[in-house]
């Protein structure tokens, strides 16, 4: 009886230290004791901070993760599918998250930014949940010049040889007499001979800040006109297209051809101005597709 009543002790312990084993072992299983951080990379073709469709991810882009708390530090490059996956992470809430940046200058982060729109890198204060994924989304675009003429160079002979590039300036001369150009009285002007389009060039001033703004407006159009600028390109600081902001210099023009002094449109008028006299000079506009980029 003692040996029987001793057999069934041992087969029962058997049996909790096997179910605590396997209790212990299903635990051990399905414990997420780590974190995992996801950084996607794209192309932000219009500058605008947000992927749109039809925008590119960006590979091979260094990204570097790291936690003062955890001693962690790690450096990857974006996959083909433009992501940088670091896992295995522990839990803590001072991660931050940093894109390496290109040898070559004209390239701009365009997102994440602060609440002033500037670029912010590195990203900090990223939280580590354990048993969850924490996804980042770095955006990127690279510039070129825009390639404009100034008002100087339609008003002297290289500028006269590209207008009288089909034989004759009539066509050009309608373009700019389809839009609302004004002269130093707000009166429209509208050209018919080379000499009279060249004085008004050349006199233009801002006095009447739609004078200004009319002689920047009929170099871009002509500089489009041409094929030195595109203007489907974007151009930052304006944050739109260059057509865009000749449709609404235009649509100033139209609606206040005179603006001296004290005039509440003349500042409207005059940053429209700004915008085209730089595009002129040829400021950076955003390359629809990413340019190259090297990293030390």
């Amino acid at each position: 009886m003692d040996t029987t009543r001793s057999r069934k002790r041992r087969i029962a312990l058997k049996a909790t230290l096997l179910s605590t084993l396997l209790v212990a072992g299903a635990t051990a299983a399905t414990c997420l004791c780590h974190g995992t951080i996801i950084i996607k990379k794209f192309y932000d073709a219009n500058a605008n901070g947000i992927q749109d469709a039809g925008e590119v991810r960006l590979t091979g882009w260094p990204m570097t993760v790291e936690s003062a708390s955890q001693t962690y530090s790690s450096t990857k490059p974006t996959d083909s599918f433009g992501y940088a996956t670091f896992l295995s992470l522990l839990p803590a809430t001072d991660y931050t998250a940093r894109e390496a940046t290109p040898v070559q200058s004209n390239w701009v982060q365009s997102t994440p930014h602060d609440g002033s729109g500037n670029a912010t890198n590195p990203l900090t204060g990223v939280h580590v949940t354990a048993g969850a994924t924490t996804q980042l989304t770095f955006g990127n675009y690279c510039t070129r010049p825009s390639g404009g003429h100034t008002p100087g160079y339609w008003s002297n002979r290289n500028g006269l040889d590209r207008l009288m590039d089909g034989g004759t300036l009539a066509p050009e001369f309608a373009l700019l007499s389809a839009l609302h150009l004004r002269d130093a009285t707000g009166a429209d002007f509208d050209p018919s001979t080379y000499p009279q389009f060249r004085t008004w060039l050349l006199g233009s001033t801002a006095t009447n800040m739609a004078y200004k703004l009319s002689s920047h407006l009929a170099a871009m159009r002509l500089n489009v006109e041409a094929g030195f600028v595109n203007g489907n390109r974007v151009y930052p600081p304006f944050g739109g297209t260059i057509n865009q902001l000749m449709t609404l210099a235009d649509n100033s023009l139209a609606s206040d051809p005179y603006t001296p002094d004290g005039n509440p449109e003349r500042g409207y008028q005059e940053q429209l101005k700004d915008y085209l006299d730089a595009l002129n000079n040829g400021a950076a506009v955003v390359s629809p597709t990413p340019c190259a980029r090297t990293f030390y």
